[in-house]
């Protein structure tokens, strides 16, 4: 008889429930049609997202509650994979945490890694992105809303945002890469010093997001005084908002089916 395997895709989550659909649903449905042989199960990880569906009636479960109901249900290999854009606080907190308590219930507990973590990612990730970017005219650019990370992780791992900064750069593509977190680097302040430098008169405004959520509606391309498409727009350069997350691109998707890949046949 064939072991029990589970693929449990773990993301942070979203209350928009076009975002939950396209953006997450787009991931799991990926790595559900490449990886077959696995029961697939998701998690959220932020408590305040699970607090706020269950408030409208839809539950889903902590990364935890999903390990425990997979080792009642007699699953002997699980495979974790997080939708998270990079290694940070999600990420280490709440599940390469989980690791040492499950050990003991599976045969095989298999972690998985965020989007982007090594050279190839950065590559693939930036290369995703362009894709989805409308032809350019003369003085037009694009503008990445990332999220940033008040913890030194942006740091730790590379300056994931100012990396990817250089790798558009240095394929002659237009992108301005800005984080919401004030005290990662770059923060919005140096994104409008940028835009002033390279006198764009239009960009294109995406979120760097695995999902188009809160800060995609409110905080990059709301009408609020303080949202950096008002900001933008009153220095005179206009805006056009893409409330599309990173999750719903097929390239992206890819990306991911190609962690799964790389950790099972570290396995065998």
């Amino acid at each position: 008889m064939d072991s029990k395997k589970a693929l449990v895709v773990i993301s942070f989550g979203s209350t928009f429930d076009e975002t939950r659909t396209h953006d997450i649903g787009g991931i799991e449905q990926a790595l559900a049609a490449a990886f077959p042989a696995y029961d697939q199960y998701r998690a959220f990880t932020s408590v305040i997202i699970r607090k706020r569906l269950a408030e409208r009636g839809i539950k889903i479960d902590n990364t935890e509650t999903v390990l425990q109901k997979l080792a009642d249900a007699g699953y002997e290999e699980v495979v974790l994979q997080p939708t998270h854009l990079l290694h940070g606080e999600e990420f280490e907190q709440k599940i390469l945490s989980l690791k040492d308590k499950f050990t003991a219930k599976f045969q095989k507990i298999i972690i998985s890694q965020p989007l982007i973590v090594n050279e190839e990612d950065y590559k693939l990730a930036a290369a995703a992105i362009a894709v989805q970017v409308p032809p350019l005219a003369p003085g037009e650019g694009v503008v990445l809303m990332g999220h940033g990370t008040p913890r030194n992780n942006n740091k730790a791992h590379g300056y994931t945002y100012v990396k990817l900064q250089e790798i558009f750069d240095s394929m002659k593509f237009p992108v301005i890469v800005g984080t919401v977190e004030e005290e990662d680097t770059p923060n919005f302040e140096a994104v409008l010093e940028k835009l002033q430098e390279r006198k764009y008169k239009h960009v294109h405004m995406y979120p760097l997001m695995v999902v188009a959520g809160d800060h995609a509606n409110n905080d990059m391309y709301s009408d609020e005084e303080d949202s950096w498409k008002t900001q933008i727009e009153a220095l005179g350069i206009k805006t056009t908002g893409h409330l599309c997350g990173l999750g719903r691109s097929k390239a992206i998707q890819a990306i991911y089916i190609q962690h799964v890949l790389r950790v099972l046949s570290l396995e065998d």
